[in-house]
């Protein structure tokens, strides 16, 4: 998807990517927490707004 863009950054995508590292947080390092409410579901609402 980067690529598709010429190397332009979307605050999205990079939304996406924060998104990602925080789920695997609250997969792995629970007792860690995570600064918002994060779930499968919400990456793929963030997933198809940026397909569209």
């Amino acid at each position: 998807m980067v690529a598709e863009r010429k190397g332009v950054q979307d605050a999205r995508l990079q939304e996406l990517r924060w998104l990602l590292e925080e789920l695997r947080v609250s997969f792995f390092a629970q007792e860690l927490r995570t600064p918002q409410p994060v779930s499968v579901k919400r990456l793929d609402k963030a997933w198809a707004q940026l397909n569209t």
